[in-house]
């Protein structure tokens, strides 16, 4: 899957940075970081649910922002509700009307979609960005546990019949055996399904899923520059010389 000029899916996994910035200030400061140090990420990913507190016309202004002055970076829309550890609190079809927004009138290249919202909002999404040449990121997120690896694995699948380009799943470790069924799943996932996978295990237990997960088939890992985004999450900077290292071992 090629955007721009990032490969996802060839080569180590894709560094995506989260810009989580609550304000137009925060935001700009997160830019100019990414500016300064553009060779330690590839994506950049627009948490618009940190700037959940603006209106509308501001909301998208922001976004309109990021993505101008990050041009060159394939960007993703991602507005993460607090149901799945993020700071959004809009309704379902709050949710589904900003989500809409930004696949119809942004000009960004993937869309985060939350699968376990209700499954008619999920299937028109989809549906739109579809239509409009936007790549489709269905993710599941759960910071209290791992469900078991024939779960997990129910999961991917159920994603890619819907119509996923990039499938994402990221849980909670009681320990190091809900890890190794993270990368398990991932591992067969990517080999069993015609897309891309990603799979992170969070909290400090988790983070070899970041560093090692493009062993067993994830495409992408999450990285930050300013502000952690979910817990575990490596600096930009060091989770590509980590990355480095495996691809050179491999």
């Amino acid at each position: 899957m090629k955007i721009k000029n990032v490969t996802i899916g060839e080569g180590q996994p894709k560094v995506v940075v989260s810009f989580t910035g609550h304000s137009a200030e925060e935001v700009q400061a997160e830019i100019e970081e990414a500016k300064k140090n553009n060779d330690k990420f590839d994506i950049v990913e627009i948490r618009s649910d940190s700037f959940d507190a603006m209106n509308h016309e501001d909301h998208f202004r922001l976004v309109d922002n990021i993505i101008e002055e990050m041009a060159d970076c394939p960007i993703i829309y991602t507005y993460r509700t607090n149901g799945e550890g993020g700071s959004g609190t809009k309704s379902a079809a709050e949710y589904q009307s900003l989500v809409s927004h930004a696949i119809g009138n942004c000009d960004i290249d993937i869309v985060d979609i939350e699968f376990f919202m209700y499954e008619d909002i999920v299937n028109q999404l989809i549906d739109e960005a579809k239509e409009k040449g936007v790549a489709v990121l269905l993710s599941q997120h759960d910071f209290r546990d791992t469900p078991h690896f024939e779960e997990m694995m129910a999961t991917y699948e159920n994603m890619y019949e819907r119509g996923g380009d990039i499938l994402k799943l990221a849980y909670q470790p009681a320990g190091g055996r809900d890890v190794l069924s993270v990368l398990s799943a991932v591992h067969d996932a990517r080999r069993k399904f015609n897309c891309q996978v990603v799979g992170i295990s969070m909290g400090e237990t988790g983070k070899i899923t970041r560093v090692a997960g493009g062993v067993f088939g994830s495409c992408m890992t999450y990285g930050h520059l300013v502000n952690q985004a979910a817990p575990g999450q490596i600096g930009a900077g060091i989770l590509k010389e980590y990355l480095n290292i495996f691809e050179e071992d491999r």
